[in-house]
């Protein structure tokens, strides 16, 4: 009887030794969750990667980078590159320590960092590591070379950084992966050069015409942007958005850009709390059953409309229940060749002739 049990006991951990070890080797390759791939990524792109914890030596950086770069050229919609900053700043693949992605515009423009937002649309050239080195343009150059390593040395530790250039899936721009490079850039100025002023700025929205005139003239200029070479007028054109007391940011009138499954690309007001995040609860209804937020999202795909609801006014004590009148306002535009819809939207409360844009 015990030399059965002591056998079934052998057994048993035989088998859950096995188990492990299998459970190693599968954790071992690096696979993006299938909802990267409904976000734009090919499903033969999906698999077998080096994952940010993986990164211990020079190889192993040059293979998690280029893998980014072959993710994010795989990226065709707008939700896939909306949903990029969450994606990124998460804890997983694409981010562990130190070890995180950069994407930059080949003028030296932060677009996404994975680890500090507020650093994004700052501009690198002019960066230097601890001892001087010119190490924002050693990345742009080592990206123009077609890939290579950049040595830096911050916080007494030398470190080294991979850069390259990817086409992006979306809009076939040139853009810079960058990973390995974990610098402080909060000391690093943000500059902008002002946007020609609207026919309505943020402060004059007072009514529906204001607000449509205003939401049309953002939505131009983000286009345009999108569409400038390489997106090297887009990080310009987010700053001046989000600058509060200019023409397009006055108090709670602000912009914000998503793409028609409800994901923000950008938003004036809170970006740190919705870039890359879809709606919260995309179908919900107001105290009269409205759906505003997918009425908005349809208003902006088919070109232009107003969505009157419910919502809760900040400067209004005692409507949290049941909201105030609002009006919101949504177009949309598209890039060549493509059939994706950037959405673009502001919205005013008609009691005070002022707006709150939505905290969606």
């Amino acid at each position: 009887m015990n030399t059965r049990i002591e056998r079934e006991e052998t057994d048993m951990i035989r088998l859950t030794t096995l188990f492990f070890a299998l459970a190693l080797l599968v954790g071992g390759c690096v696979a993006i969750p299938a909802e990267d791939e409904a976000a734009g990524a090919r499903p033969d792109e999906t698999a077998g990667r080096i994952s940010a914890s993986e990164v211990t030596g020079r190889a192993a950086l040059k293979a998690f980078v280029e893998g980014a770069k072959s993710y994010q050229e795989g990226i065709t919609t707008v939700t896939g590159i909306a949903r990029l900053r969450d994606v990124y700043r998460a804890e997983g693949p694409w981010k562990s320590g130190s070890i995180f992605l950069m994407t930059l515009t080949p003028n030296g423009n932060i677009l996404i960092h994975g680890d500090d937002p507020t650093a994004e649309n700052k501009r690198v050239v002019a960066v230097e590591d601890e001892e001087g080195r010119p190490v924002g343009q050693a990345l742009l150059a080592a990206a123009e070379r077609g890939g290579g390593f950049v040595d830096y040395r911050w916080e007494g530790v030398e470190r080294t950084a991979y850069a390259v250039h990817f086409t992006s899936g979306l809009s076939g721009n040139t853009v810079v992966m960058v990973g390995g490079f974990a610098q402080d850039l909060s000391a690093v100025p943000v500059e902008f050069t002002p946007l020609p002023r609207p026919e309505v700025t943020a402060a004059e929205v007072v009514d529906r015409e204001t607000l449509a005139t205003f939401v049309e003239a953002a939505a131009a200029e983000y286009r345009d942007a999108t569409l400038s070479p390489n997106l090297s007028e887009l990080p310009n054109a987010k700053t001046v958005f989000r600058q509060e007391g200019g023409d397009w940011k006055s108090g709670s009138v602000y912009v914000f850009v998503i793409s028609t499954e409800g994901y923000t690309l950008f938003h004036g007001g809170f970006p740190l709390r919705f870039e890359g995040r879809q709606f919260e609860d995309i179908d919900r209804e107001d105290v009269n059953g409205v759906r505003y937020l997918r009425e908005l999202l349809a208003a902006g795909e088919a070109g232009g409309g107003y969505v009157e609801y419910m919502f809760d006014n900040p400067a209004v004590e005692g409507d949290e229940e049941t909201g105030s009148p609002k009006i919101a306002y949504a177009t949309g535009f598209r890039i060549p060749g493509r059939d994706q819809v950037f959405v673009v939207a502001s919205g005013f409360y008609p009691e005070e002739g002022r707006g709150e844009s939505e905290e969606e």
